[in-house]
């Protein structure tokens, strides 16, 4: 294998479309005409658009190049959206150059300007569509939000993506809770307080208009004495500022069990501003009423 030592910038045509252009700090590859193995050392590539703005960039300890097959080490990567930009770092990674895909692999950390933070064991970046894809577990927080699971996919700034199966969101609130007496408080809870929400899946969460839809058999569980809603699927809008429960519409073998009192309905529908909650279609409420709670604790075996 040979390796060249020069200064200065040279062009590498690896993808089709884009200019993809690299500078060496001191060690390079090869020429373009040897098919020997190339090697470049602290190399920096990056990609441009048909109006010359840059899309993308990557930094690398190290890229070793032999014919399409090319391997990279200690990776930081740069996605720059229209308004929005990403950086992702991870141990080691491959390229695609054919089809101007990066995969990543071990220890892969990625940080949008939103303030959305990843963490996975893979992640494949389809530079030409801004797509960043996983099949592996996930885990995403943003502000008080934590969502993970199992598969993602993704435009670069994280504000729309869509979680494969087994997932679970927890909402965090972080303000004081004051302490109520849940036998005076009508319906469910949530909206304030802690929640966690699970599904098989599939979920897409769109950050930037606050909303979440889950698929498949939906559990959401709040602090003590909020109870436990189920559904087929259920549609979740989050307030701006709080990231809490806005608004919650539930659809489908909907069950809310609070203590021993269980309701059915074909819909719901839960306004967190006054934490008003509506049963829909064919709605059903089992009580099981105190008194007889009492009865059967003295009720002798």
């Amino acid at each position: 294998m040979k390796i060249f030592v020069f200064s200065g910038v040279f062009m590498l045509l690896i993808f089709t479309g884009p200019v993809f252009s690299a500078e060496p700090s001191g060690t390079s590859v090869s020429p373009m005409g040897s098919s020997e193995p190339q090697q470049m050392l602290d190399f920096n590539l990056a990609g441009y658009g048909a109006k010359g703005q840059k899309t993308w960039e990557v930094q690398g300890g190290s890229m070793d190049m032999q014919g399409n097959d090319v391997k990279i080490n200690d990776i930081t990567a740069h996605m720059y959206g229209v308004k929005d930009s990403m950086v992702v770092t991870a141990d080691h990674g491959s390229m695609d150059k054919a089809n101007g895909i990066v995969y990543l692999t071990d220890n892969v950390r990625a940080v949008a300007d939103s303030g959305a933070e990843m963490n996975t064991d893979s992640l494949s970046w389809a530079q030409k569509e801004q797509r960043i894809s996983t099949d592996d577990q996930v885990h995403i927080t943003k502000d008080n939000m934590t969502a993970s699971a199992k598969g993602l996919e993704a435009n670069p700034d994280f504000k729309v993506a869509k979680f494969g199966k087994d997932v679970q969101v927890t909402l965090d609130d972080k303000k004081e809770k004051v302490k109520k007496d849940s036998s005076q408080s009508p319906g469910i809870g949530f909206g304030t307080g802690r929640v966690v929400i699970t599904c098989e899946g599939p979920m897409e969460l769109n950050y930037e208009k606050n909303t979440a839809v889950f698929e498949k058999n939906v559990k959401v569980e709040g602090d003590s004495g909020q109870g436990t809603m189920f559904a087929d699927k259920m549609t979740i809008i989050f307030s701006s500022e709080a990231k809490q429960i806005d608004k919650l519409v539930a659809q489908g073998n909907v069950k809310i069990v609070r203590g021993e009192n269980t309701s059915y309905s074909d819909g719901l529908i839960f306004t967190g501003a006054d934490k008003r909650l509506v049963l829909t279609g064919r709605p059903k409420l089992v009580m099981f009423p105190q008194e007889a709670k009492e009865e059967e604790k003295n009720v002798s075996p």
